[in-house]
């Protein structure tokens, strides 16, 4: 298979004012199967939660961490309806397999429903499966000895789970617990290995992949190494800040975020983390409604989370 070539945006020189308006006009105007590569400075996971909200189904998501501040965001538009060998070839890692891998791939393909807070798999269990998003959210947590939950992350549409364990056969890495009502593709964990011993294109992708979950691994424990409670909350909500100016309503799904969810995704606990969602509110960084976030100002929050401004809680 061949990836269509695409326009590029340099989003780094658009105003904050406008930037997620240019990007969506750029993206409507492309044709099913056009591409638009975006060029950013920061992790643009904000962006992808705007999109999902706004432009549900259409697009595929292909981010790259370049390091040094330097980001390519590939949006593709898609038939929402697209399935079998179709849909696997807006999945990262597949995109530039062979036609004939994707076809004996698709065969093999299956689906499930989970209903909101149903378990996927858990943490150690070997789940014989590579698993990608089809709909919905999926989340990834850890447990601690003492029984608390730290969350790693979420996995959206054409997200690929349990990578690791296809792999090297081993247990899963973390939990996988679907955070709305969600359907899972799953492959047989063995197709999946002798398809990438058949197709270099196949395996390479899934080297790209394993390489930028290294990077956020890295990025991770940097983080936990050398930042503050504030600055990682603040790097944390910036996930679901709109690209807009002054304080605006947070993207769909931080309403929901308990401070402990967010004590756990910033590595603290749920003490620190109060004490920061407070320090972020009187800095009019945010609004909170009960403890909860509902609006954000992206520019006071990124200050918080680039250590402009913020001394240690």
């Amino acid at each position: 298979m061949t990836r269509p070539a695409a326009i590029t945006l340099d989003a780094r020189s658009l105003s904050p004012a406008t930037k997620t308006a240019q990007i969506l006009e750029a993206f409507d105007k492309l044709s099913v199967g056009a591409a638009v590569e975006i060029n950013e400075e920061s992790d643009p996971r904000a962006l992808r939660n705007e999109m999902t909200q706004v432009r549900p189904g259409r697009f595929s998501w292909d981010a790259r961490n370049l390091g040094s501040g330097r980001w390519t965001v590939r949006l593709e538009r898609i038939d929402e309806n697209a399935e079998g060998e179709q849909f696997l070839g807006h999945v990262p890692p597949f995109s530039s397999a062979k036609a004939s891998t994707m076809r004996e791939l698709a065969q093999q393909m299956s689906e499930r429903s989970y209903k909101s807070g149903e378990t996927i798999f858990d943490e150690g269990e070997v789940w014989p499966y590579l698993g990608i998003v089809k709909s919905g959210k999926v989340i990834y947590t850890l447990l601690s000895p003492d029984g608390k939950t730290h969350t790693l992350g979420e996995r959206l549409m054409h997200d690929t789970l349990n990578e690791s364990g296809t792999f090297d056969g081993g247990g899963a890495t973390t939990r996988a617990e679907a955070l709305t009502d969600a359907t899972i593709v799953t492959l047989p964990s063995e197709a999946i290995i002798h398809a990438a011993r058949n197709d270099a294109e196949l395996a390479l992708g899934f080297l790209a992949g394993a390489s930028q979950a290294r990077r956020r691994s890295i990025d991770t424990i940097a983080d936990l190494a050398f930042a503050h409670v504030l600055q990682r909350v603040a790097k944390f909500l910036l996930g679901y800040a709109p690209a807009s100016v002054g304080m605006a309503k947070g993207l769909p799904g931080v309403e929901n975020l308990s401070q402990a969810q967010i004590a756990a995704a910033a590595g603290t606990v749920r003490d620190m983390a109060a004490r920061a969602l407070l320090r972020l509110k009187n800095a009019h960084a945010v609004e909170l409604d009960r403890g909860r976030v509902k609006a954000i100002d992206r520019a006071r929050l990124e200050a918080f989370a680039h250590n402009v401004q913020a001394p240690p809680v």
